[in-house]
């Protein structure tokens, strides 16, 4: 094989593997956020359930889900932000559902919590 034939050869693998990483990375994005909308709704409690409906009908995405720590509550972080305290009273929000001095939505009873995300 000539200099010439194996450099047009690399460049081609190279171009190659450009375009398969495109497509890579957007199909991961995607189950991504697939995991993190179904792990939501698995996990979500009764209580917090219609706040995040109601988010996600305004647009709201699920940027993160998890905990820190197993003593630690369960976290569900959307994106753009909401105001807690504006959402807890035009949904009426009873307990055990509170805003937290955190200025989350915190469910004491499921150790659930829903953080605004600027």
């Amino acid at each position: 094989m000539t200099p010439l034939a194996w450099e047009l050869l690399k460049i081609a693998g190279v171009i190659v593997a450009v375009v398969l990483m495109i497509f890579v990375v957007g199909w991961r994005r995607r189950t991504f956020r697939a995991h993190l909308d179904e792990t939501a709704e698995q996990e979500i409690c009764d209580h917090l359930k219609p706040a995040l409906d109601l988010l996600k009908s305004r647009g709201h995405r699920i940027v993160d889900v998890g905990q820190k720590h197993e003593e630690y509550p369960l976290e569900i972080h959307l994106a753009p932000s909401f105001d807690p305290a504006a959402l807890a009273k035009e949904l009426d929000l009873q307990p055990p559902v509170y805003v937290s001095e955190r200025n989350v939505l915190y469910c004491k009873d499921d150790w659930c919590e829903l953080h605004p995300r600027s």
